[in-house]
């Protein structure tokens, strides 16, 4: 399985633009994402994506494994993203699971399934898109267009 951490050159564009202010640039980039990002659908395949938005000089750390594919460890700068395709199994069994870290004063952290085929065959469908942000971890809804809250970051 191959994983692709991208980022996003419009992100980093808006990054050095002075015109957006603090609580602007955190709306401008989930909407930025929202609309620039490009959703793989293959016949069958679902794709993941964690994006890190936490902040300019935070760097996180993810983790993500199956129980047939280890992902591997991989630092996400701002504005990165992990990526990955699969096809979910023929039990309907199919989970991710992931670990993600970064230091505030405290290390904190967050445990998580990133994709859980009974949660998200008929809610994220082929497109499962995670938001990790300061205030914590969010999930794109894509039948109501919204990005929902989905967890805290514990230390």
């Amino acid at each position: 399985m191959m994983v692709i951490i991208k980022t996003n050159p419009l992100l980093l564009k808006m990054k050095r633009n002075k015109a957006i202010s603090g609580g602007s640039m955190a709306v401008a980039s989930m909407l930025l994402l929202l609309t620039a990002t490009l959703i793989h659908v293959a016949s069958g395949k679902v794709t993941v994506q964690i994006t890190n938005l936490i902040g300019y000089n935070n760097v996180m750390t993810i983790e993500c494994r199956s129980l047939d594919d280890d992902l591997g460890q991989h630092i996400l700068s701002y504005g990165q993203s992990i990526e990955w395709k699969f096809k979910p199994n023929f039990s309907k069994t199919t989970l991710f699971y992931c670990n993600a870290r970064w230091k505030a004063d405290v290390m904190l952290h967050v445990d998580f399934h990133a994709y859980e085929y009974m949660r998200d065959h008929y809610g994220c469908g082929s497109d499962c898109r995670w938001l990790f942000t300061i205030n914590g971890v969010y999930a794109y809804d894509s039948k109501q267009d919204s990005w929902d809250f989905r967890f805290s970051w514990y230390s």
